[in-house]
């Protein structure tokens, strides 16, 4: 990888901190082959939300710049009062004087680390979205999380029945209409896979209509059927048609 700033006889390399020797190597070879060493800037890595390991798609901990607003307002409002203030410092353009200021403010009791935390992720959306697609995110977050309401404006996806439809062998319903619901937060984008909807279903992540899902089966009474799904923070408004 430090060829990398051979072939390009880069004057300057941005990486973050874990790309120290890569980048260090990069100066080194450069010399070896007679060009003046890259300046080096390097960044600090961002812990995921778990507060422990860097922020990863991989590790499930991170929030993905293209989610849907009201998911990356959830998963910010999720990380701790302590990793807030690393965000504040790495993710705003807030002043650290200002930081300084909002920490000591929390401290005293002054201010809320709730409402602190609300505003980094109105910032953090806004920066990704736009201010008022933030300030609904916020409305709707108080709603769901707050209030125990259904959010309004939610994502809306529209499933055919035969894609999610249960088989033969599942225990039979109170109508004709039986589906799985594995399959129908797979469609919804709610997790990766079935087998993944499965695993949140026995850890009791997942609930239909605001009640809890227990078994993947479920009843389908007539179309269009909607209904509001939801695995853990992700909320989605699902139709089902025939």
């Amino acid at each position: 990888m430090g060829y990398d700033s051979v072939a390009l006889e880069a004057d300057v390399e941005l990486g973050g901190t874990d790309q120290k020797f890569n980048l260090l190597t990069g100066r080194e070879m450069q010399r070896q082959h007679g060009q003046p060493s890259q300046v080096i800037l390097m960044t600090p890595i961002l812990e995921g939300l778990d507060g422990v390991q860097k922020m990863s798609k991989s590790l499930g901990n991170a929030v993905g710049i293209k989610e849907p607003p009201l998911e990356m307002y959830g998963k910010v409002m999720s990380i701790s009062d302590e990793l807030m203030w690393r965000y504040y410092e790495l993710l705003t353009d807030l002043s650290t004087a200002k930081i300084a200021e909002m920490k000591s403010q929390v401290s005293s009791g002054a201010l809320h680390p709730m409402k602190a935390k609300k505003e980094l992720a109105e910032r953090i959306v806004a920066d990704f979205h736009s201010a008022e697609s933030a300030g609904q995110a916020a409305v709707n977050w108080e709603k769901q999380f707050q209030r125990d309401e259904v959010p309004e404006n939610l994502e809306t996806v529209t499933v055919r029945y035969g894609d999610i439809g249960a088989s033969g062998s599942e225990p039979a319903a109170t109508n004709n209409h039986q589906a799985r619901i594995d399959k129908l937060l797979l469609k919804c984008g709610l997790v990766a896979s079935a087998s993944e909807g499965q695993r949140k279903i026995k850890e009791k992540a997942v609930r239909l209509n605001g009640n809890l899902v227990t078994q993947p089966p479920f009843a389908i009474p007539n179309f269009p059927f909607e209904a509001t799904v939801q695995v853990g923070r992700k909320l989605r408004k699902v139709i089902v048609i025939q």
